[in-house]
């Protein structure tokens, strides 16, 4: 029986009226290419997207696609999910905060001022992982653009991953960027520089091969 991978996919909007929404450029290229990958490897996928493109999307059965919007959604989604999953890599770029409130009604545009009140998303890989299971890897993506590698190190600790990519705000909605790994496994930390989305997703399971086999 393949193994079972679960991959959480593009930005989370969070709106403020019907219309408008704190999100961020995510574009979703990069969980498609890992969703890609996991098809060549054999493995037994479900797919949590937030709204991207339908050409972002990995040709895998749709009812292996759970789509939803916001990081409450996506963290609904994953719940049921999460257990059930060998592998979970967590490429979603959700976003930080959300509105206190969401008007029932678009805001006009106004000449003043305007202040919005927001309150912290659930951190979805923090919240998931704390119920790791043994043998269970997890993988989180870090987009830093100061202190990269003590902030990246931090949420692999922090969060209980088993390794994280750091790359920068240049691989949003980009086809490729300038990744780096990071591991538990004997501090790892390993350059990939400027690469495709594609050669990213490879090296990624090569590297969850890797704690695979410790």
């Amino acid at each position: 029986m393949p193994n079972r991978i679960l991959i959480l996919s593009g930005p989370t909007h969070e709106y403020i009226d019907p219309v408008r929404f704190i999100g961020n450029a995510s574009s979703g290229r990069m969980g498609k290419a890992l969703a890609e990958r996991s098809i060549q490897l054999n493995y037994e996928i479900e797919f949590i997207t937030g709204p991207v493109a339908e050409e972002n999307l990995p040709r895998i059965g749709t009812e292996h696609i759970h789509r939803v919007v916001s990081a409450e959604e996506m963290l609904a989604a994953a719940k049921s999910l999460f257990q059930l999953s060998e592998i979970v890599i967590f490429a979603a770029a959700v976003a930080d905060y959300a509105p206190i409130e969401k008007r029932a009604e678009k805001r006009a545009k106004s000449a003043d001022e305007l202040t919005l009140r927001l309150r912290p998303t659930p951190d979805i890989a923090k919240t998931l992982c704390a119920k790791k299971g043994e043998g269970q890897i997890a993988i989180g993506f870090a987009l830093q653009t100061a202190d990269a590698e003590a902030n990246a190190r931090r949420k692999l600790e922090t969060k209980n991953l088993n390794g994280i990519v750091l790359n920068s705000p240049t691989s949003l909605g980009a086809t490729c960027g300038t990744f780096s790994f990071l591991s538990t496994q004997g501090e790892l930390f390993d350059e990939w520089g400027c690469i495709d989305k594609t050669e990213c997703a490879n090296k990624i399971f090569d590297a969850i091969h890797r704690l695979q086999e410790t």
